[in-house]
């Protein structure tokens, strides 16, 4: 909302960045505070003066000062000085006005809300220092309600005023609603910062149970993807030896290539697998076209690739702003899966590319006019290692890759596909 975002900027400053969430928080309570304390000190200058009391006014002009001051640190960045002068200057403040106080009136109510403070401004990190200013408070209340210490010695007739019995019950009032309100933002600031814990754990638990899950699929599939070629290789090399057959060993070699080539693929993809989950993003200036143009040129090899006709429906000029790397991963694996698919039966074979930038968004389209992808299958296309048949050319790790080389991009994949029609593949990415 636009008046949260008005102060926080009041509050912290607008060009600061905090990365904690607890310490952004705290940031916020610490403002929130000394907003507190400059209308409190502002509020009772008025309820003093209609009472005929003027003594007290100092104090408060020095409350509204620190007040200002700690708001100033804050917006500094110097938070553990803002609290100390705000923690003692509320300390001190407190423990004047209730000497000098009855106990009807209820000052000694914002002795509790520093101990309060205390803990949520410093945390549990420096919680050692929030049990201080809680032996301080303490300490105070019991100079002033036990001992009753003053540092402030009034006359007669200033005793009679500030003891008066309307006086007294304004005071009261004033000081419980302050109390009460004050309590409550610390309270909830402590609840949301459990809550926010509460919530991180969740979802940390998840992630954790989600990559235990694809951890166990991907070491039994991966195991597997890797000894069949092998195996595949070990069979034709002993068929090779056997023969004498100069065309049969030239075979046996062919196929050898044939699982080498899948098996540097497969490594490949467990390479751009693992590359996507650690690195992060590292965003320049891309001209789509010519990267497009590359991605098509690296697969010129692949089977079919002549017969197939590329067309870039998109500007020669779009610019984009997006990762490289992981860009190149998502279109090569979409365009090598068109390639492989593409439908032999069909005169005019075609890959259609399509991209806009809106906004500050890239919608991009990779459709093709091949075999197309079963109903039944295209939920789950973007599983880990999944086939829709065994008769599948690839790993089924391609476009699971995709889908999360896309969602660490902050972006979004849809699938679109008509048995004997096509498929098409609509992405979108910030850029």
């Amino acid at each position: 909302m636009a008046y949260k975002g008005f102060f926080r900027n009041i509050f912290i400053g607008k060009d600061r960045f905090i990365a904690s969430r607890a310490e952004y928080k705290s940031a916020i309570l610490r403002a929130q505070m000394s907003v507190i304390t400059i209308l409190v000190c502002t509020l009772y200058p008025f309820i003093d003066w209609a009472n005929g009391i003027t003594n007290f006014i100092p104090l408060y002009l020095v409350g509204s000062s620190i007040g200002a001051v700690s708001i100033y640190l804050n917006r500094r960045g110097n938070y553990q000085f803002a609290n100390l002068l705000l923690l003692f200057a509320a300390n001190f403040l407190s423990y004047v006005f209730a000497s000098n106080d009855t106990y009807r009136a209820g000052t000694y109510l914002y002795l509790i809300v520093c101990c309060l403070l205390a803990f949520a401004l410093f945390g549990y990190r420096y919680r050692y220092i929030a049990f201080l200013f809680c032996f301080l408070s303490i300490g105070l209340f019991l100079l002033s309600y036990v001992y009753e210490v003053k540092l402030i010695v009034h006359s007669a007739e200033e005793q009679k005023l500030i003891y008066a019995e309307s006086y007294v019950r304004v005071s009261f009032i004033t000081n419980f609603l302050i109390g009460l309100v004050l309590c409550s933002l610390i309270i909830h600031f402590l609840l949301a910062i459990n809550h926010r814990s509460e919530q991180e754990i969740l979802v940390t638990n998840e992630l954790l149970s989600k990559t235990n899950k694809e951890l166990d699929r991907f070491v039994y599939s991966a195991s597997h993807d890797l000894k069949a070629p092998l195996s595949s290789m070990m069979g034709l090399i002993e068929i090779a030896q056997r023969t004498e057959d100069p065309a049969e060993v030239k075979a046996c070699l062919e196929m050898m290539r044939g699982r080498i080539k899948n098996l540097d693929e497969f490594i490949l993809e467990i390479i751009n697998y693992s590359r996507n989950s650690r690195l992060e993003l590292q965003i320049e200036s891309i001209n789509l076209l010519k990267l497009t143009k590359e991605i098509v040129d690296s697969l010129k090899y692949a089977e079919g690739f002549e017969g197939i006709r590329f067309n870039y429906n998109f500007s020669p000029g779009l610019q984009i702003e997006t990762d490289r790397g992981r860009l190149r991963i998502v279109l090569n694996n979409l365009i090598s899966n068109s390639l492989k698919y593409h439908d032999v039966s069909k005169p005019d074979k075609a890959i259609e590319i399509y991209a806009d930038k809106v906004n500050a968004s890239l919608k991009m389209t990779i459709k093709d006019n091949g075999i197309g992808i079963a109903p039944e299958h295209q939920s789950k296309i973007f599983d880990m290692f999944y086939r829709a048949s065994e008769k599948s050319k690839g790993s089924g790790l391609g476009l699971y890759i995709v889908q999360e080389t896309i969602r660490k991009m902050n972006g979004t994949i849809k699938v679109n596909s008509t048995v004997g029609v096509g498929t098409s593949f609509e992405i979108e990415l910030s850029a």
